[in-house]
């Protein structure tokens, strides 16, 4: 007969989630901080105090080359944030189970398998979620700050984010007749450009803040000047593209909410949810790659992986899955852990604008 640990461990798990369509697109930030692994907790990387190449000097032959110093960079270093869950099968789970196993047809016991792999999922996919939660903090703030629920565990890593702005003219908004985007995101642009010698060719925001920026009475008047009335109709997308091609700037907008837990039930919070982009925040950044996000080894993955009961199996997203069985009381327990923490290489060459303040 078909044993439980058959069908229910590490390696199955693993493979059921990477093979799930949903966990295929990534999320906004995955894209500018891609998934590097490493041996270890440590992490270090060179930030950068500004964006402008130095020449190679000029050299005579058969000379030793001259040593140039690590002058305009700063090493960071920390040790990466650990997280970890946990979902059991209990006893009376696992007898159901082993009935409808023992079943001469034991296909019907795949609808309650697949229910506890899509269980073990949702932890994975949590680990997903942490690291997005820790990339978008850091682009917002230039700050990480997770805690658990029960608040037993808190991590905060201040990676000093220097270039913060206020809207120049007016607070945006369609009520405020002097609030003018357009030419905000240009003054910004061409501040970050002389500051670090690259030039922003992005925004973020989300899509209250998207429509408080395409509602300004300015950005119509500059479409239609002969149209002080404003009678015209101009669609989301026509304003999108106008404001694109006068700033130069490509607009993204990124409304994603994720859960918070509530330690009283383990379940999801009934109201309580996390904005990866406040209302009000605009991110300005260059093309290509801000840094990246870096996993570690587990305990699981390192202590594990040979010579115990435990099944290890490393899913996606840098995160290692076990599973193992508890005697008394009998039941499989699954566990998702993952050790990781974005570096933020470009942190001098991004801003960050909180256009729901005036600058004074």
């Amino acid at each position: 007969m078909a044993n439980l640990f058959d069908y229910i461990n590490a390696k199955e798990i693993a493979a059921y989630v990477k093979e799930n369509p949903a966990n295929k697109e990534p999320y906004f930030a995955e894209t500018l901080f891609p998934a590097k692994t490493q041996l270890g907790t440590d992490i270090s990387w060179l930030k950068g105090s500004n964006g402008l190449p130095v020449a190679l000097q000029p050299s005579e032959y058969d000379v030793k080359a001259r040593m140039r110093e690590k002058e305009g960079f700063e090493a960071v270093a920390t040790e990466m944030a650990f997280f970890r869950e946990a979902m059991r099968i209990g006893e009376k789970d696992r007898q159901q189970l082993n009935m409808l196993m023992a079943h001469p047809d034991n296909s019907i016991a795949l609808p309650i398998i697949r229910r506890i792999f899509d269980e073990a999922g949702r932890l994975i996919e949590g680990a997903r979620v942490q690291a997005e939660i820790m990339r978008m903090q850091l682009l917002v703030n230039g700050k990480i700050d997770v805690a658990s629920a029960d608040g037993r565990a808190h991590y905060v890593y201040d990676y000093q984010q220097q270039n913060k702005y206020k809207a120049k003219r007016a607070v945006w908004g369609a009520a405020n007749a002097a609030a003018d985007p357009v030419r905000d995101l240009i003054d910004i642009a061409d501040d970050m450009e002389l500051k670090c010698g690259i030039r922003p060719s992005r925004v973020v925001m989300n899509r209250t803040t998207f429509l408080n920026m395409i509602d300004c009475q300015l950005v119509h008047k500059m479409m239609f000047p002969d149209d002080s009335a404003m009678h015209m109709f101009v669609s989301e997308q026509q304003r999108k593209s106008f404001i694109e091609q006068v700033t130069g700037l490509q607009i993204a907008v990124n409304s994603r909410k994720f859960g918070k837990l509530d330690h009283s039930t383990g379940l999801r919070h009934a109201t309580e949810e996390v904005k990866t982009i406040p209302d009000g925040i605009v991110v300005m950044m260059p093309s290509g790659n801000l840094g990246n996000t870096y996993y570690g080894t587990t305990p699981e993955a390192a202590d594990l992986m040979a010579g115990t009961d435990a099944q290890v199996a490393q899913a996606s997203y840098g995160t290692t899955v076990t599973t193992f069985k508890e005697k008394h009381p009998v039941q499989v327990v699954t566990v998702v852990s993952c050790v990781m923490i974005p570096s933020f290489e470009a942190i001098d060459n991004v801003a960050v604008i909180d256009v729901s303040q005036k600058q004074a």
